[in-house]
């Protein structure tokens, strides 16, 4: 009767521990596996592999997940065939001394953050800085976008390769759509276009993962912090 009794209490608890070890293994390689991606690549695979649901469509609604990239569309802003020079994203597309309504600041000011604390499903990084100042190309490359684009308002795309650098709420654009641009030129004066509710620059880095796969990532990867002034989120 023991016998029996063992045997049909180890049947009902033969799914449990077949469902745990399952569980461990599982663990065990997304632990593994992470790890060997890129960083930038590797907040989005964690969320897959442990089956959080991601948004779509971020250029409509600017969703995100955390870490330092977030899920993007095409939109309509399309990818051309450029590879050129000046194809690496380094720098800050404004120059000190930047104005701020009336006061002068020897470095530009960096306001609302990629994934913000208060603004969380931002996807780019905000300068606020005054109406009219130059804006310059932080990569070399094919503008392929020039124009106004709805809520990013006045808004230039650059181009190279699987990279694309976007620069909105434009006060003014002063490079057309097939225009090669160098690293460092003026593309546009900043100022208040689109969704914005005050003069800010936001800057944009999206990549392009694949054939019909895109990322935006954290432009903090790409300048020195030592180079800003925090001046916060105000969204």
């Amino acid at each position: 009767m023991k016998s029996v009794l063992k045997f049909v209490m180890f049947m009902m608890a033969a799914p449990f521990l077949c469902g745990v070890a399952f569980l461990m293994g599982y663990v065990i390689l997304v632990a593994l596996t992470i790890p060997q991606l890129p960083v930038w690549a590797q907040p989005g695979v964690t969320e897959w592999l442990l089956d959080i649901p991601q948004p779509v469509d971020s250029e409509i609604g600017d969703n995100g997940t955390y870490g330092d990239s977030a899920p993007a569309g095409q939109g309509r802003v399309e990818w051309s065939d450029y590879v050129g020079p000046d194809g690496v994203i380094r720098g800050l597309p404004l120059w000190g001394p930047i104005r701020h309504w009336s006061n002068w600041h020897d470095k530009p000011l960096l306001g609302c953050l990629f994934h913000d604390p208060f603004y969380s499903n931002h996807t780019g990084a905000d300068f606020p800085v005054y109406p009219g100042t130059p804006i310059h190309a932080t990569m070399g490359g094919e503008v392929v976008w020039a124009d106004y684009n709805g809520p990013w308002g006045n808004l230039v795309v650059i181009q190279n390769g699987d990279y694309q650098v976007w620069l909105a709420h434009l006060d003014a654009i002063h490079v057309v759509p097939g225009q090669i641009v160098g690293y460092d030129d003026v593309i546009g004066l900043s100022g208040n276009t689109g969704n914005s509710s005050g003069p800010h620059l936001h800057y944009g880095i999206k990549q392009r993962t694949g054939e019909d796969t895109y990322v935006w990532l954290n432009p903090q990867l790409f300048f020195d912090l030592n180079d800003v002034i925090n001046f916060g989120c105000s969204d």
